[in-house]
């Protein structure tokens, strides 16, 4: 193994001990002293591999935000019909892979931080444009068949994110309240409305 893949080896270490500590203790709580004792290393070597704390949160947003997108890709890759593939692919978004305590604790702390913290601010917008992007790239297809455009894609992209967000902040603090089940059914009516052309119209007229 070569020095670079090494010191990445490291890195990712590193920030999958700040992972746990995160969800264990929550972000403001986690000191770098933490870090060090739960991936086994020095303090000073964490300084050694990152700048600060903010690049080490930019890593552990970006590391996760990876894994997300990967699994995402490797679950939707095997379905080829379009009704199907949007069924799959709302199941994904509305399954414990996606919504769960863990992971949402995360997400959430995370927004906090990035109150105050224009980098991790940054980091967050990534993650939403990747968002974006990736159900741009695996809808456009199907949509512009039924005759969507680019934008009214972005549009759709920009909607299917806020009901996924908004019923996760929901389920996240009122879990007995939030059916998650439910609640894909409705996204299921509502993507389906527009990525199949009976929303277009409406679409359209609401910009």
């Amino acid at each position: 193994m070569g020095r670079n893949s090494l010191a990445q080896t490291r890195r990712s270490q590193i920030i999958q001990a700040f992972y746990r500590c995160v969800i264990s203790q929550g972000l403001a709580k986690t000191s770098m002293r933490m870090i060090a004792k739960e991936a086994g290393v020095q303090p000073s070597a964490l300084h050694h591999y990152f700048k600060d704390r903010d690049e080490m949160i930019e890593e552990m947003v970006a590391y996760y935000t990876d894994l997300f997108f990967h699994g995402f890709l490797e679950e939707m890759a095997g379905y080829d019909d379009e009704k199907e593939r949007l069924d799959r692919a709302a199941e994904f978004l509305f399954s414990p892979a996606m919504i769960n305590e863990e992971a949402t604790s995360f997400f959430y702390d995370c927004c906090a931080e990035a109150k105050g913290n224009p980098r991790v601010r940054q980091s967050l917008a990534k993650l939403f444009r990747r968002f974006r992007q990736t159900i741009l790239e695996y809808f456009s297809d199907l949509a512009i068949r039924n005759g969507l455009n680019r934008e009214d894609i972005q549009d759709i992209a920009t909607l299917i994110i806020a009901v996924h967000e908004g019923i996760e902040l929901q389920w996240h603090m009122s879990p007995e309240d939030v059916s998650l089940e439910r609640s894909l059914l409705l996204a299921k009516r509502i993507v389906k409305s527009f990525l199949l052309g009976q929303g277009r119209d409406e679409l359209r007229r609401a910009v």
